[in-house]
């Protein structure tokens, strides 16, 4: 005997799966609630660890600065050296008085500086400049500290920024020097710019790597930071430094609150999505229902205006004109397909840089066939704005910023066009901003390197820094380019500072352009040089820096 099927109307089967979809929705919201209270916690961390990350790498420029400037005057000024030994009270003073004029511009150029000083036991010399703001008391008990740090003859070359209290506040210090002759310069943590910048309600305090608070205290105490749930603390070591910065951040209110808010508002979805299935049986069900019971027993089209669902009657009409749009949609493929294949003809005219361009305009296309539009305006604006550098006169200079722009422009391509795009690190002097140099003499080693130095699945970082040299036969720009790539071969790299080589013409056209102008346009003032690092290839290019002619010698 054959087993009866049961039959179940399309109402009650909409019933039934809308109910297991609904029911299993309480437990899945629940889940996910969980889910985003902690993924939103994991965020609400990580955001606050990288906002304190630039804070801290900002930070360790400015003492990184400092330290240089400190070191550049102990190393090399000769009246500092002088100090070293002793020598008449007229030529103390007279050299003492040379060092403050260069710690005084410098006080005024380093916003991080408060305060320099200069102490020479064996010549009884003591000098300091301090920034406006202190007081007379204050300063002297500075001063006595620094006294004290002097007469004890240590040597602080290698002992990097340390932190002193006076009058039960906490100042940063870096000194150099040793056998009684010091240079010194003071930080105060009041005047760190981190203090201004960061976001409302957040304290910074700055605290040893024990955690020891060295500013912001009664904070501290009165609120347990340590051990406080309200807070969320993140700290980031300063390098070369006994020192941390630490963020306290409020925790929002998702913390106390919110997941039950997110629960209660799941609840009231699943509440809804009952109502809604109520309304469904009254709007669509049973208006279907009754349709079906009439085309069971035969309607002319006319009946169908009797329903106010107005989808039921423009059945027909629908599947027409959707019959409709797919014929439009062949002609506009058929049609796209014909201006693809016109784009590759104008590819195979354009090809200018076989590497650069070709790889521009497959991205392009793949563009083109996403649609995304607006990516392809940013791309082909950033090439118009490439090859109209490109066609300046070698021979001409531009300045470093307009270089520098350049290859931002360069790096801009490859980030709309590579799924792990480089980046590119700049690391520039200020006063070399206006710096005249040929154009593309940047952009030649960049490129070089996104040709040559890209791995597979591994972002490439370009690393770009400019330094001020000066020396007795003049100042000069001291440009390096680094990559994380897998470096120089020692035979290729043996070739390419081998400036007359065959493979250096052939192979690197745009590297062998670039040394015949600066050749031209330096002589033998210019230098370029390539080398392996640890990691990566990197190149250095030195240039003279002339001074601006006059008008007169202009004319």
């Amino acid at each position: 005997m054959k087993r009866r099927k049961i039959s179940v109307s399309f109402k009650m089967n909409v019933f039934r799966n809308l109910l297991l979809i609904t029911l299993p929705l309480i437990g899945l919201l629940s889940a996910y609630n969980i889910y985003s209270y902690y993924t939103f916690n994991a965020k609400f961390v990580e955001s606050n660890q990288q906002s304190l990350a630039l804070y801290a790498r900002n930070m360790q420029i400015d003492l990184n600065t400092l330290d240089t400037f400190l070191t550049h005057l102990v190393i090399n000024n000769d009246n500092f050296r002088l100090l070293n030994a002793p020598v008449s009270p007229l030529q103390a003073h007279l050299a003492s008085h040379e060092i403050m004029i260069q710690l005084t511009a410098a006080l005024n150029s380093y916003k991080a500086a408060d305060a320099f000083f200069i102490y020479s036991t064996m010549n009884g010399t003591y000098r300091d400049i301090f920034a406006e703001g202190y007081s007379y008391e204050g300063k002297e008990a500075i001063r006595s500290l620094m006294r004290e740090l002097a007469e004890s003859r240590k040597n602080f070359y290698y002992g990097g920024w340390v932190t002193y209290e006076v009058q039960g506040k906490s100042y940063l210090f870096r000194l150099l020097g040793k056998d009684g002759t010091y240079a010194a310069v003071m930080v105060d943590f009041a005047h760190m710019y981190t203090l201004d910048l960061v976001h409302e309600g957040v304290e910074v305090v700055y605290a040893t790597q024990d955690r020891v608070a060295l500013t912001n205290r009664q904070f501290v105490v009165e609120q347990r930071l340590w051990t406080n749930d309200h807070y969320t603390v993140v700290g980031a070591p300063i390098a070369n430094s006994e020192i941390q910065l630490i963020f306290a951040v409020p925790k929002p209110g998702v913390f106390k609150g919110g997941f039950a808010i997110l629960f209660t508002l799941s609840l009231a979805t699943v509440l809804l999505v009952l109502i809604r299935l109520v309304l469904l049986n009254r709007s669509v069900l049973m208006p279907w229902q009754r349709l079906v019971l009439r085309i069971g027993k035969g309607f002319g089209p006319q009946q169908l205006e009797d329903y106010r669902i107005e989808e039921f009657r423009q059945v027909d009409a629908a599947f027409t004109q959707m019959t409709n749009e797919i014929q439009q949609l062949k002609i506009e493929a058929y049609e796209q397909q014909i201006r693809r294949q016109k784009a590759e003809l104008q590819h195979l005219q354009l090809q200018i840089r076989p590497h650069f361009y070709l790889n521009c305009l497959k991205s392009l296309y793949g563009m083109a066939q996403q649609q995304s539009f607006e990516r392809m305006q940013m791309m082909i604006l950033a090439i118009s704005n490439h090859l109209r550098y490109n066609f300046k006169d070698n021979l001409q200079l531009v300045s470093f910023r307009q270089e520098m722009e350049h290859v931002q422009n360069y790096m801009h391509i490859q980030h709309i066009a590579h799924h792990i795009p480089p980046l590119c690190e700049w690391q520039v002097d200020p006063a070399l901003l206006d710096f005249p140099l040929p154009p593309l003499s940047i952009q030649t080693f960049v490129e070089n390197s996104v040709k040559y130095a890209t791995k597979p699945q591994v972002q490439l970082q370009i690393r770009i820094k400019a330094v001020l040299l000066e020396s007795d036969d003049g100042n000069y720009a001291d440009i390096t380019i680094q990559d994380n790539g897998s470096g120089f071969d020692p035979s290729i790299l043996e070739e390419l500072n081998c400036g007359d080589s065959t493979m250096y013409t052939d192979i690197h056209v745009g590297l062998s352009n670039l040394r015949h102008r600066l050749s031209m346009l330096y002589g033998d003032k210019a230098w370029l040089a390539f080398m392996n690092q640890e990691e990566g290839a990197a190149a250095e290019m030195i240039l003279p820096i002339f001074p601006r002619q006059k008008e007169g010698d202009a004319e």
